[in-house]
């Protein structure tokens, strides 16, 4: 006797189809819709530190007001908040002639406030961009005040780095061998893993770039009059590897740039080469945890003024403020803050939807499916 066989009908096997289509298509389509319509209007706070209250104060933004906020809940006039943050309020202050005279030792002007103000942010979709391949070498000694555009670009090969006319498309093979002899002289070993530069000329000087070996040491390499410049950075007694590289140019040249290692320590690349841990914790800060950033997952904002950085971490469930000494980099203080609870909205939509599908993510600028990646 022959076994009975069931088979399904194309009717049935179409049936399922445009169920999963539909189910794919909702998870999509309602989220996105939702956000069309009741786009957030609700703002991250602006924080900064206070040297003077040595406390964060938030500017948060309510039905269009902005209130000044400490983190201890207190409240200011913008007037009291000007002059808790004489740095970072300095030209208002100036204008109404409440600018102190000197702080902490320190005799105050402008020039000196604005030479040591600093502004440095990233995240993730930032550096997930698809990378190009070819980079801008600047000229850092140009004597001249307005940075110009190269006539050529460089792209990185096994063997060096390899300058190709942007007129003719040939490639400048006199100048491929000046940058890659002189990396090799210093003691650099091709191939290239890691690079960052900032190829933009809307700044005042050109700090070229920071690029990592073979063997993950750290150099700086810049064009100077023409010329290649290579500094290798001091990495100490231990081989730190590197995960990220921002290279900087701060108005008053103290710093190169920023490192990340894979223990997600943030570094400081003085102008002398030299490593310095952003974060660490003092002996007077012992109870108090070091600042961590996970470049993949944070984004980071810093506020730097003559004394203070202020640092801001967003992460997937916090806000994270550090504030740090200019100088020695050491934590002066550090809040938490827990992300607020879902509103009543958000619950219901995902009580209805607990599977939701993204095409894009504040992860990446590429377009790939994420589910709940809201």
């Amino acid at each position: 006797m022959k076994p009975i066989t069931y088979h399904q009908s194309p009717i049935t096997n179409i049936k399922y189809i445009i169920i999963a289509l539909a189910i794919i298509v909702i998870a999509w389509l309602v989220p996105a819709l939702v956000e069309l319509v009741s786009p957030r209007t609700d703002r991250m706070p602006f924080v900064v530190y206070s040297c003077l209250d040595s406390t964060f104060i938030r500017f948060e933004t309510q039905n269009k007001q902005v209130r000044y906020v400490d983190f201890r809940g207190q409240e200011f006039t913008k007037a009291e908040a000007d002059s808790l943050l004489p740095l970072f309020s300095f030209r208002q202050l100036v204008a109404e002639g409440r600018l102190p005279d000197s702080l902490y030792g320190v005799a105050l002007t402008p020039k000196l406030i604005q030479q040591n103000a600093f502004h440095f942010k990233t995240s993730p979709k930032q550096l997930n961009r698809p990378p190009v391949g070819l980079y801008l070498m600047l000229e850092s000694a140009s004597g001249r005040v307005d940075l110009q555009l190269p006539n050529d670009v460089f792209r990185l090969t096994n063997e060096g780095l390899e300058f190709i006319d942007a007129e003719t498309n040939t490639v400048n093979r006199a100048k491929s061998r000046s940058f890659s002899r002189e990396l090799t002289k210093q003691g650099f070993t091709f191939p290239v893993q890691l690079i960052w530069g900032n190829g933009s000329t809307r700044k005042d000087y050109d700090n070229g770039f920071l690029l990592t070996d073979a063997h993950n040491r750290l150099f700086q390499l810049k064009m100077v009059k023409g010329m290649p410049w290579v500094m290798e950075i001091d990495n100490g007694q231990s081989q730190r590897q590197f995960t990220n590289l921002f290279v900087i140019e701060p108005a008053n040249r103290a710093l190169i740039g920023l490192v990340v290692t894979d223990d997600h320590r943030l570094w400081a690349v003085r102008a002398n080469g030299e490593l310095a841990e952003i974060g660490k914790i003092g002996q007077s800060q012992s109870q108090r945890q070091s600042l961590l950033y996970d470049p993949q997952q944070m984004q980071i904002a810093i506020v730097g003024d003559l004394f203070h950085w202020t640092i801001t971490l967003y992460t997937a469930t916090d806000t994270r403020y550090y504030a740090v000494d200019a100088k020695t980099f050491e934590l002066v203080d550090a809040a938490i803050v827990p992300d607020p609870a879902p509103t009543t909205k958000q619950r219901i939509l995902r009580c209805l939807l607990p599977i939701r599908l993204r095409f894009t993510s504040w992860r990446t600028q590429s377009i790939a499916p994420s589910i709940n990646d809201d």
